[in-house]
């Protein structure tokens, strides 16, 4: 089935679902483009101050957007309104969020209620590849406050009749899973590394009947992860990829499952200093937004944009893969390695629930945590880092917890510790 996003852009663009090209998605969005950089430099300070010399009209190319300076997190830390078009009275929501650094800064992303609504619309669109009228969604992530995840989905879903709970983030195993017994749902939402422990706990506990399909969010979605869901439960697993800064809402992939197809008519997505293979950090430009414009936002996360035709039909770019985040990556013997690459070793043993990553010069220190009557083979984990990760004679040294879930206060999003110079 082609993406429904591919005739929802179509019609956001004014054209037939047949004359959707990636040609005619560009001219759109650089339109959009020229909007938001007048719009910021007309009415947010850090803008006027960034874009002064930009005229909006003159940005008619993709090289011309690449002529224009990228903005970091640390631009927006402790410095937001700066960006804010708006008076701050006039915003309906903050998101408060940690930057990706070790420098403990946080971020505060704010929104009019106009900001929001068009993720509530992407929601709809992008989830009709697994949804089905009537269906029965549970949302185990953070969410019953306005504009939340739970609450967006919510919104989105019920002009269908989907009936949505939100339970919020696992944190006990066993409740999480009478929360499933009891609700008995055809689709989960969830983090991945905490779907991924569900399905450990379910190994033993008795498997679920009727979870159709499985959405991971909100991290790193390792191929492990989704084929021990998958194996173990019988359901399709499906990815979204998003960020607070893009309104949470920024791809959802396929049937096909060969990338996000990205909600390209509300935002502008490109590769900065792509190597070879097409990888390098992705940057996003929301369109439209009236509290707090972001332009060639760096994200953090190292990705690479596919313009070949997906299996599936559709024919604009996607996002095809997202290799891991900077700050959760780290140089052993002359080696950029990733959390995802260790991730992807260490959720292939389906007795492990959760782990934590400490790179410390070169060496690899790992904490395994799995369930109290489960066990894995710390030996056969280090050989396997070694050969498919690591650079040769790798210290690793792993140490073997258990656990019955996670503390409530942790943050979705793993994290490598990186003890080194870089």
């Amino acid at each position: 089935m082609r993406t429904p996003t591919d005739a929802w852009i179509a019609s956001r663009l004014g054209i037939p679902l047949e004359e959707l090209t990636a040609e005619a998605l560009e001219a759109y969005q650089l339109k959009r483009f020229r909007e938001t950089v007048r719009y910021a430099a007309e009415h947010s300070p850090f803008y006027a101050e960034r874009l002064g010399n930009t005229c909006p009209d003159s940005i008619q190319t993709p090289a011309d957007i690449r002529r224009i300076d990228v903005t970091s997190e640390l631009d927006v830390a402790g410095q937001e309104n700066a960006f804010l078009c708006i008076a701050p009275g006039s915003v309906d929501r903050i998101f408060t969020v940690p930057t990706t650094g070790t420098h403990g800064d946080r971020k505060r992303i704010c929104f009019t209620a106009a900001d929001l609504a068009p993720s509530v619309e992407f929601y709809y669109h992008a989830f009709l590849t697994f949804i089905r009228p009537g269906d029965r969604l549970l949302v185990m992530m953070g969410g019953t406050a306005e504009g939340s995840v739970g609450d967006t989905i919510d919104r989105s879903l019920s002009p269908i009749g989907v009936i949505t709970h939100v339970f919020g983030q696992v944190t006990d195993l066993e409740t999480a899973w009478n929360a499933v017994l009891e609700f008995a749902p055809d689709v989960i939402v969830g983090i991945p590394y905490q779907i991924a422990a569900l399905a450990a706990w379910s190994r033993t506990h008795g498997l679920p009947q009727g979870v159709r399909c499985v959405l991971l969010s909100a991290d790193d979605v390792p191929d492990a992860i989704r084929s021990r869901i998958s194996q173990l439960w019988g359901s399709e697993v499906y990815s979204h990829y998003g960020l607070t800064e893009t309104g949470l809402a920024g791809g959802v992939d396929c049937c096909a499952h060969r990338g996000y197809h990205l909600r390209a008519c509300d935002m502008y997505a490109e590769i900065l200093d792509p190597d070879p293979d097409g990888f390098g950090e992705l940057a996003v430009t929301p369109f439209g937004r009236e509290a707090m414009p972001l332009i060639r936002y760096r994200t953090g996360d190292i990705a690479r944009i596919s313009t070949e035709r997906c299996p599936c039909g559709g024919v604009l770019p996607r996002l095809e893969t997202i290799r891991g985040r900077l700050s959760n990556s780290c140089t052993i013997g002359g080696k950029r390695v990733f959390l995802r690459e260790i991730e992807e070793a260490v959720y292939g043993d389906n007795a492990v629930i959760d782990l934590e990553c400490t790179a410390d010069g070169d060496t690899l220190r790992l904490t395994v945590r799995t369930l109290p009557q489960e066990k894995t083979d710390t030996e056969a984990l280090q050989e396997i880092l070694r050969r498919e990760v690591l650079p040769e004679n790798t210290a690793v040294i792993i140490e073997e917890e258990t656990a019955l879930g996670f503390l409530p206060e942790r943050s979705p999003k793993k994290r490598m510790t990186v003890r080194q110079e870089e």
